[in-house]
């Protein structure tokens, strides 16, 4: 499944844009506050329908909180409905579905979106039936900047064996954890013990996808012994440590492929050791970035590509070298411009400042307030030369100290403005 564009209408900030995404990559970047979350939040809304069926209930509905407020001046006011209009795909066909809010529906959600509630209705029969051996469930995942990919402190269960729907537990909340991946993983090592065969591959495909989006480590498991996630180092020593002793963004890392890849395993286990590979889907990242060193910045996304080369990845981020990684296709701009460059082919300052919109990258945010503040002092300067009214001279000498107290860490540059004060009676 993938989406190929969506309008969005009253949903957040957002009054009525429209997006189109590539089939495989995309990456959303913009000021903050221009809307970024709000996009991956309405695409999150955009493929509840299908979950839902599966799930019976609502996962993620467009929620009250979600319709676009208006400041009117003397009051602020919601608007009456909102609104999103999907185009996707999904087993090689074309489909659209509407998903409404009217604050006059009470609670629940209106739209036509019958059509991809039948598509699902479908696979839940076929599943019901046989198992849907022949059948490739669509990967949905929604990673937001609230993941937490840290190891639970308590001993965890094992999962019992339960239907290929458990690869949409929470599959659209926003705050993802590492737990039920863990407890799951677990059970896949114990399983192993027994001879397990099918926990034997599972637990592959897991560790190869890690193993090729972590670079410098050899795998990941559960200790037995430790009672906890494990991560091997690809040295000769094969140093070993616990999961929680990793940094951040290595625990960032293997957390969204771990969790990608183990949703693709649920859901289509007749896939075997190919589960990653050719399981179709959509992945909504959060700040793609988040806690990574800017070398693991410019990989990450080749990486995603090459490990889940038929998900489509609908990402954000603040980073200049996640947009040196993409095609011109592939970059988003909020503010509205259009992409056209291939930024692979071009340096990080000319991103910086052509594409996210920062003057002088090339020089700090203090250089150029020094370099404000001396034209200020300068100006006073001349403004007092030959000026005989004393008041205004002390006036303009103050209004000169003032200009220098933020860089009196700074003698040699404080000094240097100073000398020019000789020019004021």
């Amino acid at each position: 499944m993938k989406i190929n564009s969506i309008r969005i209408v009253d949903f957040r900030g957002i009054e009525d844009r429209t997006f189109d995404f590539n089939s495989q990559f995309n990456v959303l970047i913009g000021e903050n506050g221009s809307g970024k979350t709000s996009v991956l939040e309405a695409l999150a809304a955009a493929v509840n329908p299908y979950v839902a069926i599966s799930q019976g209930r609502n996962i993620r509905p467009i929620r009250k909180d979600d319709v676009r407020i208006v400041n009117f001046g003397p009051s602020i006011e919601k608007k009456t409905r909102t609104t999103l209009f999907v185009n996707g795909e999904i087993e090689g066909k074309e489909i659209e579905w509407v998903i409404k809010k009217s604050h006059f529906d009470f609670g629940f959600m209106q739209g036509d979106d019958k059509d991809i509630k039948q598509i699902s209705k479908n696979h839940f029969s076929i599943l019901s039936e046989n198992g849907g051996k022949d059948l490739i469930l669509p990967v949905f995942n929604y990673l937001g900047c609230g993941r937490l990919f840290s190891e639970p402190s308590k001993s965890l269960k094992t999962l019992p064996k339960g239907s290929r729907y458990e690869g949409y537990y929470n599959c659209l909340e926003s705050a993802s954890s590492i737990k039920r991946f863990a407890s799951w993983f677990k059970t896949m090592e114990l399983s192993l013990l027994q001879g397990n065969e099918t926990a034997k591959w599972r637990a592959q495909v897991i560790k190869r996808a890690v193993r090729n989006c972590l670079e410098g480590w050899e795998t990941i498991f559960y200790g037995i012994e430790e009672d906890q996630l494990m991560a091997m180092r690809s040295t000769s020593q094969h140093e070993i440590l616990p999961f929680n002793y990793l940094s951040d963004g290595q625990r960032n890392i293997i957390g969204i492929v771990a969790d990608i890849a183990y949703r693709c395993v649920l859901l289509n286990p007749y896939l075997e050791h190919e589960a990653a590979i050719k399981s179709t889907g959509i992945v909504l990242i959060d700040e793609l970035d988040l806690h990574l060193h800017p070398k693991w910045q410019r990989t990450i996304i080749s990486k995603l590509k090459e490990t889940f080369p038929n998900i489509q990845f609908i990402t954000t981020t603040h980073s200049p070298f996640i947009i040196q990684s993409l095609k011109n296709n592939e970059l988003i701009d909020l503010e509205g411009k259009e992409m056209t460059d291939d930024y692979e082919k071009i340096g990080l300052e000319e991103i910086v400042e052509g594409e996210m919109g920062v003057k002088d990258a090339h020089k700090s945010e203090r250089f150029l307030k020094m370099k404000r503040v001396a034209d200020q002092y300068y100006k006073l300067i001349l403004e007092g030369k030959g000026n005989d009214n004393t008041n205004e001279i002390n006036k303009i000498k103050n209004d000169l100290e003032i200009l220098l107290i933020p860089f009196y860490d700074d003698p040699a540059y404080v000094s240097y403005l100073e000398s020019f004060k000789h020019l004021l009676k």
